[in-house]
């Protein structure tokens, strides 16, 4: 069970785990892997390594978010919690166990904002008018993460329809999200859901959108790592959209190795977004293989001047951090933009989306049935009816004045004038950037993220907050009208313990560039603090159970077990007299060895097992090891019968091989002559003294070897107190 430091809370127990094949199944066991604040590899590696299923995973988030997001604090980051995720969670675990995780992304639970389309579940954009919108399918990034076997945990809530006016993360449907770190503020916007719940420890990384900040301001104020890509490096098919040409998903994360990661698989060319095609070439398949924490010891970095001042605090931080690179051997240049190009939301950005918006939001309501709103003015109709206008959450009326706006200015899209901000305006502002960073040699351009601390929730005043700016996001306009990629960390934290990040901007693509120097930075800062809202669960671990069927090997079966390479069932059984099959055997040898990698294994001619087959590659690296030889049938040909069940003799020759085993001894078994093909390979047992056979002076080599007696030969193999006395 769990209890919250510094007060009691009372929460359900984790619930029991599932059962898969045998050998291979999760364990009824209470875990000890703590995820507070855990990165993807390190969930993953303990999933890997059985210290933790994946059901134990969500069932974890699940109770965090009810102690903290539904109660206590009530953070309020979350539209709508999957109701299938712990049965998908089960299913997974049983995946992993019979044919191997898909990526490392198996099993982890994240959290999605509540623009992505999501089967099952409603989209609905923080909208009322939409609480009933069920996408037929998977938005195209969806579907690539649900592939590599993350699960959804829930959806989150933003502002409404991606735009804040003035209520920063408020929507009519999920009503306001809070700041993690100070419940007076609020978590920027549109994105806040997801950086609220990630920072809050909800789910692994989460996933927003960013139109003209939306990823990155979130990131700021909750102490967060978030990218927005280039413009088409990840597909906005099945995202709700505010401007397509400024839309993007990008991940959010704790640190810049799981941003990177999320990336790697968020990252693609969709053949329904056209954006995505010129990304092809220039796709990275993993930005997270080779980061640089040395990065900036040679980097020339630009600073742009032109947006300090708005709060000392921030500017202070933003200063420590470029002493710091300069400290690391970062050669720092400043560098200022036009002033067009200092402010770029009144003239590109603000025009256009308002143009955009009706057409390419009605475009996308044509999948749902005539049921559900399919015009803008529909929406505003509901938006404005006696029922949303008198509950608790009403529409923004600003935000409504904005719906109505965009209503107005759609046929703006079909003049000249529209037409020459998308292939002059945009371009030109692209250019400039371009010309600054070649003429300068820069690999980035930096700043503060937001000029100012995170804002007072709209609904409260906050007289601690001092901000001089006119517009917080106006640095982040430069990323969004040009399509180049800006990367957010965290660089410190106000004297309100509110944090601060600081963004890199880079040209085109220059994704895996960013990520070094953000990663080279986050390392050598470690700025990142921890919300005291949302504190770790204390997790009490009672007094590891044994299976209540096993009494004989005890000590022998819980030594494999504790090192992750055998598992029980969830009725707290182990089921010792079961047979083991011949592939199982193998894949407790190579989980005790820690070989997962299967690539380029040479095919070793078994005529039944053939690529693509179930346990091919595991059994394929097991003939190249030369830990099995596998059967020779009446054709002469060479097979191996993997779901056969594995014999005491073939058992005694597959351990000898995998443990290169020494020795030999004159055993007395009377059904193991020296004629017979595993007399050498039963010695070699004997003489390590592994195993003495039966009573009768047999050792029975043609008889099926039960799960218990495998395990004892295996744990014996490997240390030596298992060995009985001579």
């Amino acid at each position: 069970m769990f209890k919250v430091v510094s007060r009691v809370i009372t929460l359900v127990a984790l619930m029991a785990v599932m059962a898969v094949l045998p050998l291979a199944s999760v364990s009824a066991e209470e875990t000890k892997f703590d995820p507070f604040e855990k990165s993807i590899r390190e969930i993953s590696d303990a999933l890997e390594n059985n210290q933790i299923t994946s059901e134990q995973l969500v069932t974890y988030y699940l109770e965090r978010i009810k102690a903290y997001d539904k109660q206590g604090p009530t953070i309020n980051s979350f539209t709508n919690i999957n109701e299938e995720a712990i049965e998908i969670a089960k299913q997974l675990d049983a995946e992993r166990q019979s044919k191997g995780a898909r990526s490392v992304l198996h099993g982890i639970p994240i959290v999605v904002k509540d623009n992505f389309d999501v089967k099952g579940m409603p989209t609905t954009a923080g909208s009322v008018a939409l609480k009933e919108a069920y996408p037929v399918k998977d938005a195209f990034t969806i579907q690539k993460l649900k592939d590599a076997g993350a699960i959804i945990i829930g959806k989150t809530n933003m502002s409404e329809f991606a735009a804040s006016y003035g209520r920063l993360g408020y929507s009519s449907l999920g009503g306001l999200t809070l700041n993690p770190y100070n419940l007076q503020r609020d978590a920027s916007g549109s994105s806040s859901g997801t950086a609220a719940a990630v920072t809050a420890n909800f789910g692994v990384f989460g996933l927003g959108t960013d139109t003209s900040g939306s990823v990155r301001g979130p990131s700021h104020v909750t102490g967060l790592v978030g990218i927005r890509p280039t413009l088409g490096l990840i597909s906005r098919d099945g995202v709700v959209p505010s401007s397509l040409n400024f839309d993007t998903p990008g991940p959010m994360a704790r640190s810049v190795e799981d941003v990177a990661i999320a990336l790697s698989f968020m990252a693609g060319v969709d053949e329904k977004d056209d954006q995505t095609l010129a990304a092809k070439e220039h796709i990275v398949e993993d930005y997270s293989k080779s980061l640089d924490n040395t990065a900036l010891k040679n980097a020339r970095v630009g600073v742009a001047v032109d947006f300090f001042g708005d709060n000392a605090e921030v500017d202070s931080i933003t200063n420590e951090a470029l002493k710091k690179m300069e400290e690391m051997g970062t050669e720092i240049i400043p560098v200022s933009f036009s002033e067009m190009t200092q402010y770029l939301w009144t003239p590109i950005i603000g025009p256009i989306n308002e143009a955009n918006f009706k057409v390419q939001l009605e475009k996308y309501l044509t999948q749902f049935p005539d049921s559900l709103p399919k015009t803008l003015e529909e929406i505003i109709k509901i938006s404005e009816s006696p029922e949303v206008l008198n509950s608790a959450t009403p529409v923004n009326p600003a935000g409504l004045e904005g719906l109505k706006t965009n209503l107005k200015q759609a046929p703006f899209k079909d003049t000249p004038e529209y037409n020459q901000l998308v292939t002059q305006a945009i371009p030109n502002a692209r250019d400039e950037v371009q010309s600054i960073m070649e003429k300068e040699n820069l690999d980035a351009i930096v700043f503060p993220t937001m000029s100012c601390p995170a804002s007072p929730r709209f609904d409260q005043e906050d007289p601690t907050y001092v901000c001089e700016a006119y517009d917080t996001y106006a640095a982040g306009y430069i990323a969004s009208a040009t399509g180049f990629p800006e990367i957010t960390v965290p660089a410190g934290a106000t004297k309100e313990e509110l944090p601060v990040g600081i963004s890199f901007l880079g040209l085109a693509y220059s994704e895996q560039s960013l990520l070094d120097i953000a990663y080279s930075f986050e390392q050598a800062t470690n700025a990142r603090t921890l919300p005291k809202t949302t504190p770790n669960f204390e997790m009490n671990v009672e007094e590891k159970p044994t299976f209540k069927d096993v009494s004989s090997y005890v000590d022998e079966i819980m030594y494999l077990t504790d090192k992750g390479i055998i598992k029980g069932y969830p009725d707290g059984t182990f089921k010792p007299n079961n047979p083991i099959t011949r592939l199982q055997a193998i894949q407790m040898i190579f989980k005790e060895k820690g070989i997962v990698d299967f690539s380029d294994v040479t095919d070793p001619g078994f005529v039944d097992v053939s690529p693509g087959d179930h346990g091919y590659e595991e059994i394929a690296k097991a003939a190249e090891l030369g830990i099995i030889n596998g059967k020779t049938n009446a054709q002469g040909k060479r097979y191996f019968d993997p779901n056969g069940n594995l014999t005491r003799a073939h058992a005694a020759a597959i351990l000898v091989s995998a443990y290169d085993l020494k020795g030999t001894h004159p055993n007395d078994f009377k059904d193991v002559p020296k004629d017979n093909w595993a007399h050498d390979y039963v010695s070699t047992l004997v003489a390590n003294n592994i195993t003495t056979g039966y009573t009768n002076d047999e050792f029975k080599p043609n008889s099926t070897i039960s799960r218990q007696h495998f395990a004892v030969f295996m744990a014996r193999s490997l240390e030596d107190h298992f060995k009985p006395m001579k």
